[in-house]
């Protein structure tokens, strides 16, 4: 999705001149409590350098031309405002700068909260720090602090406090994962995945929607073994939606398992299975 978000401005304009109206919630699709505009700037000057926690714009550049660099902490790019029927949504926690103003810029800034210099991040290198925080979503129970950069936690996700989840996953709503559970980096969990004690994904893995995974072959009510049987999933294997993984088994480096495959025994690298009980199809070509 494109950092650079440029809202038409309802133009009003008759015969008589230009006019542009703005509303809060409808043209402006925040509630306005702050207006302020700048001038008369140097074009060998630039502003801007800091982000804001919460607060939301939209510049408006309602005379001559300006450039803007919006920065969310993984990648930048640049926007030129030159028109005063087009407003740039600034959305919170964006690093903005402004530069080349034109000798007769006047640029509109219209905010959604009042001035507060505790919502500033001045400093890039603390920006930078929060922008690769990972995300939990509010509805989300996650009692574990080993969760990575940049991974998202989705709504109604259970973590329990010592499960380990690397940068960059994505834990899709209503999955559970237990303590003794470890996951590498770029790991995506779908819907309806419950990760039990015992279990290993490493880098690069994708687990689809309403895969069973188990740690117990013999399971009984109340009693439990004093070690369960441990399951690797390595870097970079595939395993289809409603598939079941029995205990104690190892899924090879990108092997992919199909959709309702029953896994019963290890799967080797490159492996394609299918199947109840699951059986090689055929290997994966590079």
């Amino acid at each position: 999705m494109s950092l650079v978000q440029l809202i038409d401005l309802p133009n009003l304009s008759d015969p008589r001149g230009g006019l542009v109206a703005l509303e809060s919630n409808q043209s402006i699709p925040f509630e306005l409590k702050r207006i302020y505009y700048i001038f008369k700037t140097n074009d060998q000057q630039a502003r801007g350098f800091h982000a804001h926690k919460n607060l939301k714009q939209i510049a408006i550049c309602l005379q001559g031309s300006c450039k803007f660099i919006l920065d969310n902490g993984h990648h930048k790019e640049e926007v030129i405002l030159n028109s005063p029927l087009k407003g740039l949504l600034i959305e919170s926690l964006m690093w903005r700068e402004m530069h080349d103003f034109s000798e007769d810029c006047v640029l509109l800034v219209l905010a959604s909260e009042y001035y507060d210099e505790s919502d500033y991040i001045r400093d890039y290198s603390d920006f930078v720090k929060i922008a690769h925080q990972p995300y939990i979503h509010p509805l989300a129970d996650v009692q574990s602090v080993y969760i990575g950069e940049d991974s998202r936690i989705w709504q109604y996700s259970v973590i329990l406090a010592q499960a380990k989840i690397g940068k960059n996953c994505n834990i899709c709503a209503h999955t559970l994962i237990e303590n003794d559970v470890v996951i590498g980096n770029n790991v995506t969990v779908k819907s309806g995945v419950f990760l039990w004690d015992g279990i290993t994904i490493q880098d690069n893995v994708f687990i689809g929607p309403n895969v069973t995974f188990t740690n117990d072959k013999h399971p009984r009510s109340k009693q439990y073994p004093e070690e369960f049987l441990r399951t690797v999933i390595e870097q970079g294997a595939s395993i289809g939606a409603n598939a079941t993984i029995l205990p104690g088994i190892k899924i090879g480096k990108n092997a992919m398992i199909g959709a309702g495959a029953v896994v019963t025994k290890d799967v080797p690298e490159k492996a394609i299975v299918i199947g109840n009980p699951a059986f090689i199809k055929g290997f994966i070509e590079e």
